[in-house]
């Protein structure tokens, strides 16, 4: 056998024996390729906005089966890839076999809050097959965000005698303000839209409102539950007058008016009316809420500091007075508690009604045992054991406050504050 030949032997024989072991750690048998330069994403506006939006950039990322950004067989975290890279260079990445999906997303994250930041995204699957090379379908991109608005009432504003807020909380502890400016005796309201990421596929939005109208400050606050995203959530405010003649807000959203009571308060926090009915009662009826005669553990209302229940049993008895009888009892509840925020917010918000509660409210009231129901309306006198709520509100830390209003049959009204503080 001549030199030559005996060469050409070895050489196969090596390189046969290379492909063998190549083909046993996997590396031919289970490597595709993923093109991704043709991608040409849409969006599809029709739920959300109007106008179109034309994006610099799509930036691409290819999600593995736990959701987690791939990685390449060259090491390389396929993650906000800019798609006009990927166009210039031209060519498949290299990715194992197996099930993936592609992302395309109008921006490189998304912000938790923030004005005029609208990010769409679409996502589609795609599965990568040994050996051959695979192209994703037409991605379609929606607003990923809940897109927010507020509008005021011509009347409203002309009523405004100082500055203000609307604050729209989503994202707990991530609020965002729309300011209400003054200036030259005119309020000039925030008309950009606000854009919101959501913390969970149906979240609740938190509206708070403070305002300064005819020299009176007045905040008030509303939950709202399925916040979703895609969504363009039309918040208006607007004057109303109550049956009592009591003039305070209302606000609609979407083209209907919310039922629940919106309830103004200032932030002294005694109510004042926006305006002057003189038709309205009066005087407060007086009506009163104190501790129970025979109840000596606190003296202030306003900050009863719960004692922990493992040391001490709380006796929280208080008694509610209303000479003309009793025709509306609501509760509106403040915290700085973020966790005592989220609850309110899954029981339908901040505010109360003790005689007619939603179905939801029932969470609040495993916490804090109000009475509550129709057997309220006439009653002279309301007792209030708060003992029981020790246990429940002691692993909210923080200061909670329950600002109580009684109208009367008489139309009088009163509000009082009650604060429960808890490790501070």
């Amino acid at each position: 056998m001549n030199k030559n030949w005996t060469l050409f032997l070895v050489s196969a024989a090596l390189l046969l024996l290379s492909s063998c072991n190549e083909n046993m750690d996997g590396r031919y048998s289970r490597q595709g390729g993923l093109y991704l330069s043709g991608l040409a994403p849409e969006l599809n506006e029709e739920l959300n906005t109007k106008g179109t939006l034309t994006p610099s950039e799509y930036f691409i990322s290819v999600l593995n089966e736990d959701g987690d950004a791939a990685v390449d067989l060259q090491g390389a975290l396929l993650e906000n890839l800019p798609l006009s890279t990927l166009k210039a260079q031209g060519k498949a990445l290299n990715l194992l076999a197996g099930n993936y999906s592609v992302v395309a997303r109008t921006a490189e994250s998304i912000p938790v809050a923030g004005f005029d930041c609208p990010v769409y995204a679409g996502e589609v699957p795609v599965t990568v097959v040994a050996g051959e090379t695979a192209t994703p379908g037409q991605i379609t991109c929606k607003l990923s965000q809940c897109k927010v608005t507020i509008e005021y009432d011509d009347e409203l504003i002309a009523g405004m005698t100082g500055p203000g807020n609307a604050k729209v909380e989503v994202t707990t502890g991530s609020p965002l303000d729309f300011s209400i400016g003054y200036a030259n005796n005119t309020a000039t309201p925030e008309t950009r839209a606000g854009y919101f990421a959501l913390p969970s596929e149906s979240s609740s939005m938190i509206v708070t409102i403070t305002a300064s109208i005819d020299g009176k400050s007045l905040k008030m606050s509303k939950a709202f539950t399925g916040i979703k995203a895609a969504q363009w959530r039309q918040i208006t405010l607007i004057p109303m007058v109550n049956p009592e003649g009591t003039a305070t807000f209302d606000v609609k959203i979407n083209g209907y008016v919310d039922d629940g009571e919106l309830i103004a308060y200032s932030l002294t926090p005694v109510e004042d009316p926006i305006g002057i009915d003189p038709k309205a009662p009066t005087g407060d009826g007086g009506i009163t809420l104190d501790f129970a005669e025979d109840c000596t553990m606190f003296n202030d209302l306003s900050n009863i500091v719960v004692p922990d229940p493992a040391v001490t049993t709380m006796d929280l008895r208080l008694v509610a007075l209303v000479p003309n009888g009793v025709k509306k009892f609501n509760v509106h509840i403040e915290t700085n508690n973020p966790a005592f925020q989220s609850a309110l917010a899954v029981a339908g918000g901040a505010d109360l009604d003790l005689i007619n509660p939603s179905a939801d409210a029932g969470v609040i009231f495993e916490v804090v045992p109000f009475p509550h129901g129709a057997d309220l309306v006439n009653l002279t006198k309301v007792d209030f054991d708060l003992g029981a709520a020790q246990g429940p509100i002691y692993g909210f830390e923080g200061r909670h406050t329950f600002y109580m209003t009684v109208t009367d049959q008489k139309g009088c009204k009163k509000t009082i504050e009650v604060s429960m503080v808890i490790g501070e």
